[in-house]
């Protein structure tokens, strides 16, 4: 294997492993404040949110993150570089943006409506709304 192809390989992998560590931390955190909101409304990866409704947040956390993993491993082995520097592109971008901004987003929102309960007249009609 060669070096540059194993290196790629191990910052696919750390950042899938931040990515998943943050899409976790999100999704239970809403879950807390919002126990009544569907996991799709809150995610938008169908793999995770199939797994999340059939058997749980942690479990199904739990064998996506295998899934997940074993195919960036997949892709950083066998891809063409030009998709694997898209990969991490797009890695990049849910990590050090996307993350951020939505946790950030959702930690606003607790901290000015903790019961949960988003107003209609501001919000309009809320999935899940407590």
């Amino acid at each position: 294997m060669n070096t540059w192809r194993l290196i790629a390989i191990i910052v696919l992998m750390t950042l899938s492993v931040i990515d998943l560590a943050a899409t976790y931390h999100y999704v239970y955190k809403y879950k807390k404040w919002q126990p009544e909101k569907p996991y799709n409304m809150i995610e938008k990866n169908p793999l995770l949110v199939f797994l999340w409704n059939n058997i749980g947040l942690h479990f199904g956390m739990i064998v996506g993150s295998a899934v997940i993993l074993t195919l960036i491993y997949i892709v950083g082995k066998t891809a063409h570089p030009i998709i694997i520097g898209i990969l991490f592109l797009f890695l990049c971008w849910a990590v050090f943006f996307n993350h951020i901004s939505n946790i950030n987003l959702l930690n606003q929102l607790i901290d000015k409506y903790p019961s949960g309960h988003l107003p209609e007249k501001t919000f309009g009609k809320v999935v899940g709304n407590n």
